[in-house]
């Protein structure tokens, strides 16, 4: 029997570089689309210009305060790509055919729920409450195979 690859399960090793790299590549496109200057970065973060200027560059970590500074003022366009990193580099123990069966799990059991009424009432939703997570975090794993990697 021949061994298919698996391509859903193989992914990014997670590494500081890559690390840097997303957070220098959102920082450089929030300065550039809003006209900042390192100053305006550092004044933003509580850092001084020239390690705002190392953040761009990739050259340095940043500490979690640092970095919640940044996620607040820009959220998604500063975080998101490396929300997207951490995400993308967790091994998946799912496949595609894995996935489709949980979503049509859920889909049955709110059939089934449906059954005894018009509308899917809270008790139904708690009683088939795992079968719903699952199929929303395999809908999520499937969405994330289109979304774009990052703006330049």
């Amino acid at each position: 029997m021949t061994q298919r690859s698996k391509p859903e399960r193989e992914k990014p090793v997670f590494s500081a570089s890559a690390v840097l790299d997303e957070i220098a590549e959102a920082l450089t496109a929030i300065r550039k689309a809003d006209r900042l200057t390192f100053s305006d970065i550092a004044a933003v973060l509580g850092v001084s210009d020239d390690q705002a200027a190392k953040y761009c560059a990739a050259s340095q970590a940043m500490n979690v305060v640092t970095f919640a500074r940044g996620w607040r003022e820009w959220n998604g366009r500063f975080g998101g790509s490396l929300e997207r990193l951490c995400h993308d580099s967790r091994p998946s123990k799912d496949g595609d055919r894995i996935r489709h069966s949980k979503v049509l799990k859920a889909a049955l059991a709110l059939s089934v729920a449906l059954e005894d009424g018009e509308e899917i009432t809270p008790a139904d939703v708690r009683a088939n409450r795992a079968e719903i997570e699952q199929a929303r975090d395999a809908l999520d794993e499937l969405l994330r195979k289109v979304q774009p990697r990052s703006v330049a």
